[in-house]
């Protein structure tokens, strides 16, 4: 019995994954989060061209930190309306300042909206 749930432990810990070093938390870096409320959820897909930043299996995070500079972040957002739910992948700028915090947040469509928009938004620093 000791030697399944010891599989099942090593299983679970192999299946999750944080970020790639270079997104990862560090002194030197900015954190960079996906607005998460009832009505919408950002979700951190790609930073410059890089590859999908799976986390924790095939799930796309919310938090990311980069260096100093100028990065362009993919996010898919999902924001809940009253006429119903959107979905879609959309592009952010975000120029990072040593020491700041940064928050994307989803901006509320209209019905004739083809593709979600996203803001940032400096919250500290």
């Amino acid at each position: 019995m000791k030697h399944i749930t010891l599989l099942i432990v090593v299983a679970f810990c192999a299946s999750c994954s944080t970020l790639p070093k270079q997104y990862a938390k560090s002194p030197t870096r900015s954190l960079v989060r996906g607005e998460s409320t009832l009505n919408s959820n950002v979700l951190i897909r790609k930073v410059d061209n890089s590859d999908i930043l799976w986390v924790r299996g095939y799930n796309l995070g919310n938090k990311v930190w980069l260096e100093p500079g100028i990065h362009e972040v993919s996010v898919m957002c999902v924001t809940n309306t009253s006429w119903g739910s959107v979905m879609g992948g959309t592009e952010v700028m975000v120029k990072i300042e040593p020491g700041a915090e940064y928050l994307i947040k989803a901006k509320p469509g209209k019905k004739t909206d083809k593709k979600p928009s996203a803001e940032v938004v400096k919250v500290s620093g």
